[in-house]
């Protein structure tokens, strides 16, 4: 388990910020909403606060840290790391979710049930 604040410092090392203070002011409402897309895109519940602790395993966590370095990257306008952390992201993001017990395909149902 880690906190929202410690997956927001794990992107920003992987990005080479290592003075955050700048960017990390611990109510910054885009920095939530960067691990609240990626938890939500990894099937996790979002948090509320920084501070609140997020259950998931290293290999989820490893994958929510690229996640959140690849939007934060495009928001700061660095193209070059965008890329290569959206490539980090996808592999492991397929790494995560391929460990869904099932995926089921549904034709859609015309309302009244015939097609």
């Amino acid at each position: 388990m880690m906190k929202g604040y410690e997956l927001l410092k794990g992107a920003f090392l992987r990005l080479g910020i290592n003075n955050d203070t700048e960017l990390l002011d611990g109510t910054s409402k885009r920095d939530l909403e960067f691990i609240n897309q990626i938890l939500t895109d990894l099937k996790l519940s979002p948090i509320e606060e920084l501070s609140e602790e997020v259950k998931c395993s290293a290999v989820v966590g490893e994958a929510v840290c690229c996640g959140i370095a690849m939007l934060l990257s495009f928001a700061l306008g660095e193209q070059d790391k965008n890329q290569i952390y959206t490539a980090i992201y996808n592999a492991k993001r397929a790494t995560v979710l391929c460990k869904t017990e099932k995926i089921e395909d549904v034709l859609p149902q015309a309302e009244g049930g015939a097609l």
